[in-house]
């Protein structure tokens, strides 16, 4: 087996949920008895992605069949597929099968936009002059770094700094920013705006309510 080459050449890759992602790896060289498998490392945990065995619903081989070409295609990335996948060459032994050769490892970052922001208020109305707390919330973002701007009526307000904490799925996050605002009388026609900024987004995404909602 000293002829047998195995070649992984991505380092690295980002993709964007809902996008294919194509990891290659060919092999040369001698032709070795054994499988090829896909795997993926997360943190300590060890996942097959693609063997020629199992059922693997989002995974298809790029050119099927093929003893030499075992770059596969995921589909329909999550953000949970981030991690590194190895390209793993196994050769028959006593045992069975072991590890013979692996790849140098792909280390895949998947990228999530945010839901569009949602702008909730206080459950009791209030009157003029007295302080009322909003809350901007949005989910299922990686990177981690979200940028958020409060507008009342296009003029911008402080807020307090995001909470940012993890999301629904492994490698996502959510995000909450509250703003206390003292009303006035005016307010019936003001509106208030919630802007999040991602670096997944061509544009800002915007949640509105209208404070008319709240004052009594």
């Amino acid at each position: 087996g000293q002829g047998f080459e195995l070649q992984q050449p991505q380092t690295r890759l980002l993709v964007t949920a809902g996008d294919t992602l194509n990891l290659n790896c060919t092999t040369s060289g001698d032709v070795l008895i054994g499988g090829t498998k896909w795997l993926k490392v997360w943190g300590s945990r060890n996942e097959t992605v693609y063997g020629q065995t199992g059922s693997f619903p989002r995974v298809t081989r790029v050119v099927s069949g093929s003893d030499t070409d075992f770059s596969i295609r995921i589909s329909d990335v999550r953000p949970e597929d981030a991690g590194t996948y190895y390209c793993v060459k196994f050769i028959k032994s006593v045992v069975g099968e072991e590890e013979f050769r692996r790849g140098k490892g792909t280390e895949v970052s998947v990228h999530a936009l945010p839901t569009p922001p949602v702008v909730s208020g206080p459950n009791h109305r209030a009157g003029p002059g007295q302080s009322v707390s909003f809350t901007c919330t949005a989910g299922g973002f990686f990177p981690r770094e979200i940028g958020v701007k409060w507008l009342k009526d296009n003029i911008p307000i402080s807020a307090q700094q995001p909470q940012i904490t993890p999301g629904w799925t492994k490698s996502s996050y959510n995000m909450s920013s509250n703003v206390t605002m003292t009303l006035q009388e005016d307010d019936v026609r003001a509106q208030l705006v919630c802007e999040v900024q991602h670096s997944t987004l061509p544009a800002p995404l915007r949640g509105s309510y209208r404070l008319s909602r709240t004052l009594r």
